[in-house]
């Protein structure tokens, strides 16, 4: 396996699941959408969006892995 595809998968992984996740929990917080009582809400929000960014970018490490195969 490439070392460098190793890195960049845990770097893009990092940046764009987890940060999509934080990013969308992190700026609820901030123009004060989210409180205790929809705390539940949110989580699922964030977390729905997380879902989908990680299906994103498995297809997205599929086709590279591919790609270096070849």
């Amino acid at each position: 396996m490439n070392k460098d595809f190793v890195l960049d998968t845990g770097q893009k992984f990092v940046s764009n699941v987890l940060g999509t996740t934080g990013a969308i929990w992190g700026s609820s917080e901030v123009v004060c959408l989210r409180n205790g009582a929809n705390r539940r809400l949110w989580r699922g929000i964030a977390g729905s969006m997380g879902i989908i960014c990680f299906g994103l970018y498995l297809q997205e490490r599929i086709i590279k892995y591919d790609k270096l195969k070849k």
